[in-house]
């Protein structure tokens, strides 16, 4: 019943933005066309509920064309393909990571049922590979565009801590708890704006 109230939100909160932020997203979309021409989004294969293969789609917040050889850059840790300091990064697309603005079209993601609106942040498989099995936990919900992790640090949190907080989320799929982090989300994301 609690899972099937969080599908409802789902889909009522994703219409409502979509529709609310969609000139935004047309903004954005033309900010990203010009600065940095085209593909406007990137796609992305990445693991779902259950370890299914799903496609997100965010801003495009990188340059097409690799400035730099990857051995040469330093990972933010050991599992990720994330990296510190990514040259590629461009100074829009840095602005967009930062507000999350560049992941306003997962909201596309949500309304089909790919994703939620609150879950852990959904990870390339490759990133799976390197991971203790009990860490796979975390694909037993649906993944999402905010959560605890989100909240609590985002990717400067060590990766044992991020997976703590998406397995508690796991645990504690309720109504009020989703509710909760939606609101926390938005007061989170106001004071990175302040600062940024």
């Amino acid at each position: 019943m609690q899972k099937l109230a969080i599908r409802l939100c789902d889909i009522i909160f994703a219409f409502l933005a979509l529709s609310l932020f969609f000139p935004i997203l047309l903004v954005l979309a033309i900010l990203v066309a010009i600065k940095m021409g085209r593909p406007v989004f990137f796609a992305q294969k990445r693991l779902g509920l259950g370890g299914k293969v799903i496609t997100i789609y965010k801003f495009r917040s990188m340059l097409n064309e690799a400035v730099v050889d990857d051995s040469e850059l330093e990972k933010v840790n050991e599992y990720t393909i994330k990296y510190k300091n990514d040259p590629r990064i461009t100074p829009l697309g840095s602005f967009l990571r930062k507000t999350s603005l560049d992941e306003l079209p997962q909201l596309w993601n949500v309304l089909v049922g790919d994703m939620s609106i609150v879950g852990p942040r959904p990870w390339v498989p490759e990133e799976y590979e390197k991971l203790p099995k009990e860490w796979f936990k975390r694909l037993d919900a649906k993944p999402g565009i905010t959560g605890l992790a989100q909240i609590n640090g985002r990717s400067d949190l060590p990766m044992d801590e991020i997976v703590a907080n998406d397995v508690l989320w796991v645990n504690q799929q309720t109504i009020k708890h989703y509710i909760s982090l939606i609101f926390k989300t938005v007061t989170y994301t106001f004071k990175m704006k302040n600062v940024y």
